[in-house]
């Protein structure tokens, strides 16, 4: 019980719960559902590995290079302008992947999802961070990753459930498309939350808008230069082998895709436990500590998915690795805004969001190649490499 106490979404402010309702509406329907079966969608239509690694790149190209339009946005729209505009584009984008099947058009359209989904994911750490209390941002942000977790657990459980109840009725090829379609719809679920944000949210944008000085000054602090140090390091090691969880555990280990999505919602349950006691560990290890100790004790894990000993295994370490990796999400969020002045943290953010989904883009692609061409198993052993060396570029920036 110790750890539930500060899942209490009653005592924040009413900002606070909409940004969490927001997140939660993009967690379930964009990394519980489309970025799940986007590398199916793509294999179903007849493209291999490397296809797949190169439109998962332009995504990851996307939301990169998006999310410093989504900071410049922010600060001249304001908040519910910019939100508004990138949901627009993410139901755009998933009816034209839905929709396409040559390789150019399902890359124009990744790359129109991958804009609009830089917009939320950009904003939520800055309008946390902006809403919350010092003395309660640590649970706040741990709520919300909670509630993030939880919705991406849905998504892949009601992906997994609608493709097997499709393919009763309708062709292989047909069932991912229709529920690309839904998920459109719901999407626009999200202007209810945004619609509800406070105006007042907006002010601490309009304070900084000329990007290049603030891109200056944030290089200049020593820490925010490590953290994104750090971060460009893990992004590129992801890259090689989180795209391609779902694809590797189809079509390596001959899993259903109803299948895929149990396992891929399993591996968030043990976020839900982690993100619940992130306030309590955190307190006991120190931010900096914890997220070191939790990224160290991933590896063996991610080191078992690469050899697989059954389905049971291969669920099991899914969610411990899940669990130990992205245990620190809400503290590396709650440190990247606490190191920069509070005018700087959009372009902060955007920044973190940029280096990691742009060497991830690099990296997907090398992993697609490596997949199709050599083994499956390879890009794995550099993924602990890399995370290796982003924990200790982490520590030696961070260990004061």
């Amino acid at each position: 019980m110790i750890f539930l106490k500060n899942f209490k979404l009653k005592k924040y402010n009413s900002n606070i719960k909409n940004i969490m309702l927001l997140n939660f509406i993009s967690s379930f329907i964009i990394q519980g559902i489309f970025f799940v079966f986007i590398g199916i969608h793509i294999k179903t239509l007849g493209f291999g590995e490397s296809i797949v690694g190169k439109i998962l790149a332009v995504n990851s190209l996307a939301i990169g290079f998006g999310s410093i339009l989504s900071a410049y946005c922010l600060g001249v729209l304001g908040r519910k302008k910019s939100l508004l505009l990138g949901i627009m584009a993410i139901c755009a984008g998933m009816i034209g992947i839905g929709t396409a099947t040559k390789v150019s058009t399902l890359m124009f359209f990744s790359i129109f999802t991958g804009i609009g989904y830089s917009f939320p994911s950009t904003s939520v750490g800055v309008l946390l961070a902006e809403n919350s209390k010092p003395e309660e941002k640590v649970a706040v942000f741990s709520t919300n990753f909670v509630i993030q977790s939880m919705g991406v657990i849905c998504g892949s459980y009601l992906g997994g459930g609608l493709n097997g109840i499709f393919s009763k009725f309708f062709d292989l090829k047909n069932v991912i498309p229709i529920i690309f379609y839904l998920c459109a719809l719901l999407i626009l679920s999200m202007m209810i939350p945004v619609l509800k944000l406070e105006e007042k949210i907006i002010k601490t944008a309009k304070k900084s808008k000329n990007l290049y000085i603030t891109f200056r000054r944030i290089m200049t602090q020593r820490k925010a230069y490590g953290f994104i140090l750090y971060n460009t390091i893990i992004g590129f090691g992801a890259g090689l082998v989180v795209p391609f969880f779902s694809v590797y555990l189809k079509y390596q280990l001959n899993i259903d895709s109803t299948s895929v999505g149990g396992i891929m919602a399993l591996s968030q349950v043990g976020l839900v436990i982690g993100g619940l006691s992130v306030p309590y560990v955190s307190r006991v290890f120190g931010k900096e500590k914890t997220i070191i100790i939790c990224q160290l004790l991933s590896i063996p894990f991610l080191i078992s998915i690469a050899f697989p000993q059954g389905i049971v295994v291969v669920a099991i370490s899914f969610l411990l690795r899940s669990t130990l990796m992205n245990l620190n999400q809400p503290l590396i969020q709650n440190i990247s805004m606490d190191i920069v002045e509070e005018q700087d943290r959009a372009l902060m953010s955007s920044m973190i969001l940029m280096t990691s989904y742009l060497t991830r883009a690099i990296s997907v692609i090398i992993a697609g190649y490596i997949m199709e061409n050599i083994s499956y198993n390879l890009p794995y052993y550099f993924t602990v490499t890399l995370y290796l060396t982003g924990t200790y570029t982490f520590y030696k920036f961070f260990k004061k």
